[in-house]
């Protein structure tokens, strides 16, 4: 009963102290964006889907709760960076993020300390489980972001073969650089998403007045994809010397295929060194189980009736006559 009300009083006080940190953190930071509004953020420049209710109101409530534990703007561009080429480019992204695992961290040692309260059995190492399952909950987040990461720039990666075919089959039909790729834009909606998007911001900032190089290196940077970056770069190395950019692009397409053939081969030969310990501790005992068992059972089964009749004519031998 004690501790329950201890666990009771440290809840009550630490969601009081939260409450007041995330809303003088608010009231600061509406201060500090009515002073200085910023640039336009790059998202308005993609199209507005409709969010439901639920959704832009955990969003919101997300990013409230996230904005106290925000760092100052300076230092947090590399997790703005990760959150951009994950496909997160909200302003408010990285508050939401925090507010994410902060939620996370504090929602989950919940169920863990309601089940050693109804099991009765409420004490210090059900409390260091609750902890270590926050800490769990804490970095939860990060893994998942790295993850989508991942995904994200594998999808980019295999889709930049078939992007730069389209891409120099508009500039060989006399379309400019401009042109052609705002005909790749459409021509990839609904199919390539990701690239879509990256391409309809590149797009944009080139109708803004940017030079083309400098609006390919921001799709490098915003990708974080080592085939783009090596795109980008033939690209402008091309623009310099005076060469043909459709040509370059089209031998840079084969070259990326093969290297993703190579990949295909690479992750074929590591198949089988990767196979051993799922054979070892999965495939095996049960083929041995099945194969080797029964002629086990019928020789243990055989001793033991053989050791019976040997035993039993050792004592007949000691009952002879001498």
């Amino acid at each position: 009963m004690l501790w329950t009300i201890g666990a009771t009083v440290f809840i009550a006080t630490f969601c009081l102290t939260y409450g007041l940190m995330i809303s003088w953190a608010q009231r600061n930071r509406v201060k500090a964006r009515a002073a200085d509004p910023g640039p336009i953020p790059l998202s308005a420049l993609l199209p507005k889907e409709k969010e439901s209710r639920f959704k832009k109101w955990s969003i919101e409530w997300l990013a409230f709760s996230g904005n106290w534990a925000l760092p100052d703007l300076d230092k947090v561009s590399e997790m703005r960076k990760e959150l951009i080429q994950a496909g997160y480019r909200d302003p408010k992204a990285p508050a939401v993020y925090l507010g994410f695992r902060v939620v996370t961290a504090l929602a989950l040692p919940f169920p863990v300390l309601l089940y050693f309260v109804i099991k009765g059995n409420l004490n210090p190492i059900s409390f260091l489980m609750a902890f270590v399952v926050s800490i769990f909950g804490f970095f939860l987040p990060a893994k998942i972001l790295a993850v989508k990461l991942r995904t994200r720039q594998e999808r980019l990666d295999r889709a930049l073969p078939d992007i730069l075919d389209l891409f120099v089959i508009c500039m060989d039909a006399g379309l400019s650089l401009n042109a052609a790729l705002n005909r790749l834009v459409e021509e990839i909606r609904g199919v390539f998403h990701d690239f879509y998007e990256e391409l309809l911001i590149t797009a944009a900032e080139l109708r803004g007045g940017i030079p083309w190089n400098e609006a390919f290196d921001n799709l490098a940077k915003r990708t974080g994809v080592q085939s783009i970056r090596s795109m980008v770069g033939l690209m402008v190395q091309s623009g310099k010397l005076g060469g043909s950019i459709g040509d370059a692009l089209r031998h840079h397409s084969e070259f990326t295929r093969t290297q993703r053939i190579l990949r295909a081969e690479e992750k074929a030969a590591k198949l089988p060194v990767k196979m051993i310990l799922p054979m070892m501790f999965c495939i095996f005992p049960a083929i041995i189980i099945v194969v080797v068992g029964p002629g086990l059972i019928l020789i243990f089964t055989k001793l033991l009736s053989g050791g019976g009749l040997l035993s039993g004519g050792m004592a007949n031998i000691g009952n002879l006559p001498k």
